[in-house]
């Protein structure tokens, strides 16, 4: 019986040795894993903030966040009738849109009405030449019949983000013009703080003075 205990000890340490190295190996496998994780997260965590920074320095570059400067689209409707018997009536409504994030408030705009046809070739050939060739000016001046300044008082008219403003300007031209181009220009009042700002908004329709339309 003695020797039979004697046989059997060292089978059972023998045991019990292996069952530790194979829960050291499990431990020290889930530690593995366990570390693992961690550093995975942390690379992972590293990565989205270096991912979000240089998003966000990518935008500013490229001035993403220009919608929280001020910023009107503007469109115009132009209609017009005959009025007496050698002039025409032209009422031009623009409409100002608050596209930006921020309230416009609005100070000055321009609306000006000129003449394309009727026009003599002599004319057209030196605007082609400033604008192409000696490239005084980026944009034919077309020769002007009317211009209107509007004028509003500080804190009279705003425009909030999403909103918009119409504004309507009558001209009378003579009957003989046919093709007239209406500019409107609003002011940007935060031009003369930042000089990398627009000076203002523009818009520009070119209507037919048809008889009878």
């Amino acid at each position: 019986m003695n020797d039979l205990r004697r046989r059997l000890r060292p089978r059972t340490d023998a045991h019990w040795i292996v069952l530790v190295l194979v829960m050291a190996v499990a431990l020290g496998a889930v530690a593995h894993v366990a570390l693992g994780f961690a550093l995975t997260g942390i690379q992972s965590t590293v990565t989205s903030v270096a991912i979000v920074a240089g998003g966000a320095f990518a935008l500013f570059k490229l001035q993403a966040f220009r919608t929280f400067e001020p910023h009107l689209t503007i469109t115009q409707e132009v209609s017009h009738r005959p009025v007496g018997d050698s002039y025409v009536h032209i009422v031009v409504t623009a409409t100002l849109h608050n596209s930006s994030r921020v309230r416009v408030d609005l100070r000055e705009g321009v609306f000006r009405l000129q003449q394309i046809q009727p026009i003599p070739d002599e004319q057209v050939e030196l605007l082609d030449e400033q604008v192409f060739v000696s490239q005084d000016f980026g944009e034919f001046q077309w020769p002007t019949l009317d211009e209107f300044t509007r004028e509003w008082a500080e804190n009279e008219t705003s425009v909030e983000p999403g909103e918009s403003h119409q504004e309507t300007c009558e001209f009378i031209a003579p009957l003989g013009v046919e093709s007239v181009l209406v500019y409107t220009f609003i002011h940007n009042l935060k031009a003369a703080e930042d000089p990398t700002a627009p000076a203002g908004w523009n818009a520009t329709t070119v209507r037919d003075i048809v008889r009878g339309s």
